[in-house]
């Protein structure tokens, strides 16, 4: 009879000590398991955002304001994070932006043609300003490392990034609009003639007539350098990130005629103010960006 109370107490507390030892294990999982999507070894995330790029022509030194250009566009993108280290939560994130900018030129530029009459108020008056189109397709990598809890704030996750990146641009259209006065004795006859054209800087020669000595071709692959900020918490997240491109985004390839002149000792100098062998640099990109977690 004592025995047997005794190997039912002694049974008792094994099942109680394999009871408490699962309890343990299970709230052991409990505290190890991630409190938020971004503690994850590996998880997704999604964004859409605003993205202004400043565009600059230079030609030999000299950037009038018509060919400069403030881009503003949207894009969408997706990305995978993947944690690369154990003992700290620094993660590589690969993914795809989609993106559509526009933007008009700063100023206009000006034309006055005089008839040779010798009456300077007879002739034509010209003011062009061009506008830009452009979708793009850009592929980031980064390394980026979280703080978490940011200023004792439960689930606030800031994680700053830095990295490459190597941008498509699949369609990049250039609008020119025109204005064209005739006078005559130094009075406008009639209205201005409008008359815009659509020209891909992706094809071999934008422009033609005496201009296809200056054909201005753009560049389909630009890789560049990105350094950025995103905030998480909970399953969203905001950031903000600045891009530069490291080769130019166009550019006039002109005939030594067009672009140089003959001194008289027989040397050349740049021709100023033809816009000849112009480089375009999409150079300062910013964007904010909100966006979800998974």
């Amino acid at each position: 009879m004592l025995m047997s109370v005794s190997l039912s107490a002694f049974g008792q507390d094994d099942d109680d000590d394999l009871l408490t030892g699962i309890a343990g294990e299970d709230a052991a999982e409990e505290v190890l398991a991630p409190s938020s999507p971004v503690e994850k070894n590996f998880f997704q995330h999604v964004q859409l955002g605003f993205q202004g790029t400043i565009v600059k022509y230079s030609n030999f030194g000299q950037s009038p304001d018509y060919n400069n250009y403030f881009l503003k566009g949207v894009n969408v993108g997706w990305s995978a994070n993947f944690r690369i280290a154990k003992k700290v939560p620094l993660y590589l994130d690969l993914g795809a932006t989609l993106g559509y900018h526009t933007g008009r030129s700063k100023g206009d530029s000006i034309y006055s043609y005089h008839s040779q009459s010798g009456d300077l108020g007879d002739g034509e008056y010209t003011k062009r300003h061009y506008r830009i189109q452009a979708f793009s397709v850009t592929i980031p990598v980064s390394v980026s490392y979280q703080f978490r809890d940011f200023m004792n704030v439960s689930g606030l996750t800031v994680a700053p990034y830095a990295g490459l990146y190597f941008r498509f641009n699949v369609v990049c259209n250039r609008w020119e609009t025109t204005y064209s006065t005739s006078y005559f004795d130094g009075v406008a006859q009639g209205e201005p003639v409008v008359s815009r054209v659509n020209k891909s800087l992706m094809s071999a020669d934008v422009d033609g007539g005496w201009w296809s000595h200056k054909p201005h071709v753009g560049t389909l692959c630009q890789p560049g350098a990105q350094i950025g900020v995103r905030a998480f918490y909970k399953h969203y997240s905001f950031a903000v990130s600045y891009m530069r491109d490291l080769t130019e985004f166009a550019g006039h390839h002109s005939s030594p005629e067009l672009t140089s002149k003959t001194t008289k000792e027989g040397g050349k100098l740049p021709n100023i103010g033809t816009n000849c062998d112009e480089e375009v640099s999409t150079a300062n990109n910013f964007a904010i960006t909100v966006g979800y977690t998974f």
